[in-house]
């Protein structure tokens, strides 16, 4: 079940957020302003709102939703930016110590898994001497899935030929029809596929212009 922990109604005001306890944590999270996508480090949270590292996509007043886990999703509108970091005021008022508690339940009883942004770029693979063609469906820092009508086989090693991030080796996990999961063999370091976001959504507002 999705929790969103907002338990008010009442949205803060410059003297409640002034008196706001910020509590220093450092989290990745998936950061989704329904135009751009891609994962902040959270730097410190408060119950009115949060402070996040982010590529340069997201801007002063995007409503945006920033997900933990799954499961565990924060709704609101980016009220600053200095550079790399912005600040998000929560949509209403959330109970740190609740939210706290419960992410490590969660990071107890489930393995953590980076949260996927979603995108459509088209790739290339190279698995054996062949060539394939691809798409990509959704992309994290430890893997990938994929769109392609090659069929593979569980446990295939290939090297994904990504334009602007360069070539990565991957093993395919599991494939359902056209779709088509691949691990990293070695994940690819959050700044670097941050700013390969970035570049990607640039250029996506560049070709609607």
């Amino acid at each position: 079940m999705l929790q969103n922990f907002d338990h008010s109604k009442n949205k803060f005001g410059p003297d409640r957020r002034k008196k706001d306890r910020q509590i220093t944590i450092f989290r990745l999270a998936k950061i989704d302003s329904g135009l751009a996508e891609g994962w902040g480090f959270i730097k410190n949270i408060s119950s009115s709102g949060v402070m996040i590292e982010i590529h340069p996509s997201f801007d002063i007043g995007d409503t945006t939703t920033v997900a933990l886990t799954d499961d565990v999703q924060l709704s609101g509108n980016v009220r600053w930016r200095k550079g790399a970091l912005v600040g998000v005021q929560f949509s209403n008022d959330i109970d740190v110590t609740e939210l706290l508690a419960n992410l490590t339940t969660h990071n107890k009883c489930q393995p953590a898994r980076l949260p996927r942004v979603r995108m459509t770029k088209p790739i290339s693979l190279r698995i054996g001497s062949s060539l394939v063609k691809a798409e990509i469906f959704d992309i994290s820092p430890a893997g990938i899935r994929i769109n392609s009508h090659y069929q593979c086989q569980i446990g295939n090693r290939l090297t994904l030929m990504v334009p602007e991030l360069g070539n990565i080796a991957g093993t395919v996990r599991w494939q359902k029809g056209t779709e088509i999961g691949i691990k990293f063999q070695k994940r690819v370091a959050v700044p670097e596929i941050t700013d390969w976001l970035a570049n990607y959504y640039n250029m996506e507002k560049s070709s609607e212009k």
